[in-house]
C-alpha cells in the first residue's frame, strides 16, 4: 500500500468516526466540513484513497464509500446482553429467569459501572411523556435497591407490587412517584420497592 499524507489519514478516519457514530457514510461535503477544506480537495483526496486501496466507492450510489482498509476500520463495540423482562411474576426476584422474556444486545460502554446489573422493560403509557419516555420505549434499567430525589426509577407499589416507572422523591414518612405527564397524579405510597434506576432508553422509528 502506497502511503498515505497526513490529509489522507485525516479524511480516512473521518469517513471511519462519522460511519460508526451514524450508520452510513458520509457526503463528500460532509467530509469537507469536517476537514476544514473545499468539496473538490475532498472529492480528489478520496479518489486518491481509493487509489491507494484504503476505501470502495461506488459512483452509482450516495454515500457509497466504503472503508476496505483494515488500518482504518472501525472496532466492533463490546456488547453487553440486557434481559428484557416480560410479565413480572408476583412473588419472584426482579432478575429471575422466570421473569426473562429474551435479551437485547447493548454497548458495554453505554452501561456505566462493569459490576453493575441491568434489565429491559418495554414502556406501557404515556405516564412519562414529558421526560421524552414514550409509549413502547425499552427503558434500560440499572438494577439497585435505593434512590435519590429527582431520579427516574423502576418500583413495585404496595403488597401485590404492581411495577411503575416513575420519578421519585422520599417525603416525610412516605413515598411519591411523580409522573411525568401534567394530566396525571402522582403516587402516594408507605409501601415501596425500588427494583432499579433508569439508564437509558431504546426507542425504534417506524
Amino acid at each position: 500500500m502506497k502511503e498515505l499524507t497526513q490529509r489522507q489519514r485525516q479524511i480516512a478516519g473521518i469517513i471511519r468516526d462519522f460511519t460508526e457514530e451514524n450508520g452510513y457514510a458520509p457526503s463528500v461535503r460532509e467530509i469537507a466540513a469536517v476537514a476544514g477544506i473545499t468539496p473538490k480537495a475532498a472529492f480528489d483526496h478520496l479518489q486518491a484513497l481509493q487509489n491507494k486501496g484504503i476505501i470502495r466507492i461506488d459512483s452509482k450510489r450516495s454515500r457509497a464509500i466504503e472503508i476496505i482498509s483494515p488500518e482504518f476500520r472501525a472496532q466492533p463495540k463490546e456488547l453487553r446482553e440486557v434481559p428484557i423482562l416480560g410479565r413480572v411474576a408476583a412473588g419472584l426476584p426482579i432478575m429471575s429467569s422466570e421473569n426473562i422474556d429474551y435479551f437485547i444486545s447493548v454497548p458495554t460502554s453505554a452501561l456505566p459501572g462493569a459490576e453493575a446489573e441491568y434489565f429491559a422493560l418495554k414502556v406501557s403509557g404515556e405516564s412519562m411523556i414529558e421526560a421524552g419516555i414514550n409509549d413502547g420505549d425499552l427503558a434500560i434499567i440499572k438494577h439497585c435497591g435505593t434512590a435519590d430525589n429527582g431520579d427516574i426509577v423502576v418500583a413495585g407499589v404496595g403488597d401485590d407490587r404492581p411495577i411503575t416507572l416513575k420519578r421519585f422523591y422520599r417525603r416525610e414518612g412516605r413515598i411519591e412517584l411523580r409522573p411525568e405527564n401534567s394530566s396525571m397524579e402522582p403516587i402516594y405510597t408507605a409501601n415501596c420497592e425500588i427494583y432499579g434506576k433508569l439508564a437509558m432508553i431504546i426507542r425504534k422509528y417506524r
